[in-house]
């Protein structure tokens, strides 16, 4: 009988040139033959790129600070790969318990060394089983397109899969997902009547959230971490929470506790960073980022922000010459232009706080230079931060109120603006500048919305359009821009120019958030075009 992983491609990852002799000889044994190794993450990334694979065997330990939970983190929260790939980490004995106790992004499966070929059989054996059952489902998934994930879950529960609580978790995961609020709230509940599963009380507390209700959500996020404390994603929502509350050291200690438990993720830890930078706790933000980048100093999942913020820490506590060493180090891994203008505002800060104005202003300059229109939120605030330094409060409002209207939704943004402003004692205007930033947004959209209601379609087109290609990342916006010069069209006929726009707009919005359903009225107005 052929093994299930006959006519599977599959890629290696194991820094020792031996170890790939042998996982490709048992890969051989087992009947594979389509079989890729190599020695490091960068070289994985570029395969995983080109090809896609059904399986993906990775050491823990890779070499130069690098290992297979960061990589399978990078890949995972980025998309990289299908859901339809499996991912299993080889460790040793000795070091399961350490990966196991650390593994926040878990792999589909973990594989002790030594093993033989029938081991490495049997265990893949048994993953491919419940892939191939969940194949329609991680297909749907990979898509985006929730609601079809939800009645395929629901195809499998009603066929009584053996992985019905798998398949559970992911149909909650996907009613939230889609928006459905009630939905997920009441799904929720009825999984917690059969068992009092933890993933379920976290995903009840996101309804709760979504629902407004934060004080039962945070409530059934500490009786979660009372009960089970090893779930990491409550500690997570919880600090969102408090923060969201203006409890700023209360979140920064849930997360300290669960740091306590796990190194945690980039993610984590730049939550961490962020909020004891709005706090004044500058030496904490310091020792979190330090040893985040130093450990992972090889590693993809670094990014240049965690360089700005490190920066910035040494240049609250007077730490100039080794703020403007980190930016130096920075430079080295992160050479295009968004990531240049952020460095040129680290560098800013670090001048103006030495009492070098000539080569802060030089700096300044250098980063706002060009066209700023459509710059993501963490490069405004960067550039706020160097103009409040220099003076420039006006401009440092604006790049903000840009900041906070492309993701209106963000729910670190208090902490960010903080950072901004000056740490504590800003909370109110920080809350009045976010307020009055969501306020005029809600106020434009209404606009171009009831333009278009009127059969304004030009006035509305302009509004919109300009709003879109300013705030790229408001979903609103971008999902009205398109559905305002597709309504145009239909009134006025096609025009290429137009068409061009609504199309990058429709795709935009797909790329962010596939099953967003003004989608479908766009659709449905291109739809008349063709007729």
């Amino acid at each position: 009988m052929l093994s299930r992983l006959y006519r599977k491609r599959i890629l290696l990852i194991d820094d020792q040139e031996m170890m790939r002799q042998q996982l490709r000889q048992s890969m051989n044994n087992v009947g594979c033959k389509r079989v890729l190794a190599v020695a490091n993450i960068q070289l994985a990334l570029e395969a995983i790129a080109a090809e896609t694979f059904d399986l993906i065997l990775c050491d823990y330990y890779l070499g130069e600070n690098t290992n297979g939970q960061q990589f399978l983190e990078y890949i995972r929260t980025r998309d990289l790969i299908s859901r339809n790939t499996l991912f299993i980490m080889i460790t040793s004995e000795q070091a399961y318990e350490k990966v196991m106790l650390v593994a926040e992004c878990t792999p589909d499966d973990y594989l002790l060394k030594p093993f033989t070929p029938a081991q490495l059989n049997a265990r893949v054996d048994r993953l491919i089983m419940r892939q191939e059952e969940l194949e329609s489902v991680n297909r749907a998934t990979d898509l985006k397109r929730w609601d079809l994930v939800v009645a395929e879950c629901d195809r499998l529960l009603n066929a009584h899969s053996k992985y019905t609580f798998d398949i559970l978790k992911i149909k909650g995961s996907a009613i939230l997902k889609a928006g459905r609020t009630t939905d997920a709230h009441q799904f929720y509940e009825m999984v917690l009547l059969q068992r009092p599963l933890p993933w379920a009380k976290v995903g009840l507390a996101q309804a709760l959230e979504a629902e407004g209700d934060i004080d039962r959500a945070s409530a059934l996020l500490r009786e979660t971490i009372s009960e089970s404390p090893m779930v990491l994603p409550a500690y997570d929502l919880l600090a969102k929470l408090l923060a969201l509350s203006n409890k700023h050291n209360e979140a920064m200690e849930i997360l300290q506790k669960a740091g306590e438990i796990s190194p945690g993720t980039m993610s984590r830890l730049r939550t961490i960073t962020s909020l004891a930078i709005g706090l004044g706790r500058n030496d904490v933000a310091e020792q979190v980022m330090g040893k985040a980048l130093d450990v992972n100093k090889y590693s993809p999942v670094r990014d240049v922000s965690d360089y700005t913020m490190l920066s910035r820490s040494l240049v609250n506590q007077n730490k100039s010459d080794a703020a403007l060493g980190v930016v130096k180090r920075a430079r080295r891994s992160f050479v295009d232009a968004a990531s240049d203008r952020v460095l040129s505002a680290s560098e800013c800060l670090a001048y103006q706080r030495a009492g070098d104005t000539t080569k802060a202003t030089e700096a300044l300059t250098k980063a706002t230079a060009g066209d700023m229109s459509g710059i993501s939120s963490d490069v405004a605030m960067a550039l706020a931060d160097a103009c409040i330094t220099l003076g420039r409060e006006s401009d440092a409002h604006n790049l903000i109120k840009q900041a906070i209207q492309n993701n209106p939704d963000d729910g670190n943004l208090m902490q960010k603006v903080l950072a901004v402003l000056g740490g504590e004692g800003k909370e109110e205007q920080a809350a009045a500048i976010i307020h009055s930033s969501r306020r005029e947004i809600i106020q434009l959209n209404n606009e171009g919305v009831r333009k278009a209601d009127e059969g304004l379609f030009d006035e509305a087109v302009t509004l919109l359009s300009a709003a879109a290609d300013r705030l790229p990342n408001n979903l609103q916006i971008v999902g009205n821009a398109a559905l305002a010069l597709a309504q145009h069209m239909v009134r006025h006929g096609v025009d290429s120019e137009r068409l061009k726009h609504c199309l990058r707009y429709r795709q935009s919005l797909a790329d962010q958030s596939s099953g967003d359903p003004k989608l479908k009225q766009i659709d449905a107005h291109l739809q008349k075009l063709k007729r």
